[in-house]
């Protein structure tokens, strides 16, 4: 995962999982809903959207939200467990996804003030 002595970027991550998908550029932007393009512009990226993240997770069937907060070593990983188990769902709608990542959100806010009450 390593590149060298820096880490690759998302688009580089996407990139490599989609070269050993099988699948082509073309395939792959229509499941995305764009043109060719766009699909070589993700592949440059350094940051992404998280509903874009999470479509191209489904799409090559590889979490990349868990492994970002893999690498991210975050103490609070509760967020990113509930993040993957959305990933893990199969055939989840978007809007399920926007309800869920809101959940999330309100209970990442809940336990940031709480943890700063206790300090």
């Amino acid at each position: 995962m390593k590149k060298d002595a820096k880490e690759k970027t998302i688009g580089e991550r996407i990139k490599e999982v989609f070269d050993k998908s099988g699948m082509t550029v073309t395939q792959f932007a229509e499941l995305l809903h764009c043109d060719r393009s766009n699909v070589n512009n993700i592949f440059r990226r350094k940051k992404i959207d998280i509903y874009l993240l999470i479509n191209i997770s489904k799409i090559l069937n590889h979490n990349f939200v868990e492994e970002i907060c893999a690498k991210q070593d975050f103490s609070v990983n509760m967020s990113c467990s509930k993040i993957s188990l959305v990933l893990d769902i199969k055939n989840i709608d978007a809007q399920t996804v926007k309800m869920l990542l809101k959940i999330i959100k309100q209970l990442e806010k809940s336990t940031v003030h709480k943890t700063k009450n206790s300090l």
